[in-house]
């Protein structure tokens, strides 16, 4: 009986969230999808979403380490931006992209890959710099890194190093505040500067 539950635990803990994040990770433009990880959490786990991040504890440090980060990050990206100057004015930006890079991508991705992925394979209340939460947000860092292929195809292979910064900084931001909404600020904060870049200099 007892094994029986402790497979079962198993199962719901690791085996199908594993499942959620594969499902999230192959399609980031069905805006349905966004469900699944929260009514996962709130039907089958019955958790409340703050074990998502969704918390006010610490939210002034989460919001402030994710402005933070993306003025960082915009800093480092700004010299990618002038080398790769010439193919980016062949992109034009419209509200539908303004949409998804300020606003959907950022809570899509962060929900997936910080909040529903760390909070099952990483252990939040332990240290973030544990070999467990360092594989975890390594992981989910290049799963993150997977899905800006099209930066790869564009020809602007560069762009990938910031991805992958911030897929890492805001993964241990995440275990380190468990608040996802500095993820997010970080995100689209990061996103927006592109924009911005785009729009006064293309």
């Amino acid at each position: 009986m007892e094994a029986g539950l402790v497979k079962r635990e198993f199962w719901i803990r690791k085996v199908l969230p594993g499942f959620i994040v594969i499902a999230l990770w192959l399609d980031g433009w069905f805006y349905p999808l966004l469900a699944l990880p929260l009514l996962y959490v709130l039907l089958v786990e019955k958790r409340s979403l703050a074990w998502l991040g969704f918390r006010r504890h610490e939210l002034r440090l989460s919001a402030s380490l994710g402005a933070l980060v993306s003025m960082a990050l915009g800093a480092a990206y700004y010299p990618i931006f002038l080398y790769y100057l010439p193919l980016i004015r062949q992109r034009p930006v419209d509200v539908y992209s303004v949409f998804t890079d300020t606003f959907w991508y950022p809570v899509y991705e962060e929900i997936a890959y910080r909040g529903f992925a760390l909070a099952h394979f990483a252990e939040p209340g332990g240290r973030s710099l544990s070999a467990t939460n360092l594989a975890a947000n390594l992981a989910q860092s290049l799963l993150f890194l997977s899905v800006h292929g099209h930066h790869l195809a564009s020809g602007m292979s560069l762009l990938l190093g910031p991805v992958f910064v911030l897929g890492l900084v805001n993964g241990f931001l995440f275990l380190k505040t468990r608040g996802i909404y500095g993820c997010v600020i970080s995100h689209s904060g990061l996103n927006s500067i592109a924009l911005l870049l785009h729009w006064a200099l293309a």
